[in-house]
């Protein structure tokens, strides 16, 4: 009886410590490398430098003032944080415009389907993963 509940023991910290190891994770499906660019470092994110420099490269043309094209104005801190941390939408606002999933319509606009470069994405993320500090 002492062998059998020894063995069952056995059996059941096997089977968990295998299913533990069986967990899916979608981190790199949804939130993209840099793919091995060396100078990429998001480490240290700026709204004030890298985020303004991407949206500068990307969204000023459609996003830039009150004559936005799209209503948004993402020159406007209170703006761009607001999407960045509102929560709608599966990723948030910003999130999901640039990652171009969870809802949200797709950015660049101007090129459908056309994503920022990994970098890119990766600054926004990091930014707006650290609360999207006003710095």
């Amino acid at each position: 009886m002492l062998k059998k509940l020894v063995f069952a023991a056995i059996v059941a910290l096997v089977s968990i410590v295998i299913l533990e190891g069986c967990v899916y994770h979608k981190g790199d499906e949804d939130y993209p490398s840099t793919g091995g660019g060396g100078d990429c470092d998001a480490s240290n994110v700026r709204y004030s430098v890298e985020i303004k420099k991407i949206l500068d490269a990307n969204c000023k043309s459609c996003h830039e003032g009150s004559a936005s094209v799209s209503g948004y104005d993402l020159y406007d801190y209170s703006t761009i944080s607001g999407l960045a941390l509102d929560g709608q939408f599966t990723y948030g606002t910003l999130i999901s415009a640039v990652l171009q999933k969870g809802g949200a319509p797709f950015m660049p606009q101007s090129a459908p389907q056309v994503q920022l470069d990994d970098c890119d994405l990766n600054m926004i993320l990091a930014w707006v993963y650290r609360g999207a500090p006003n710095n």
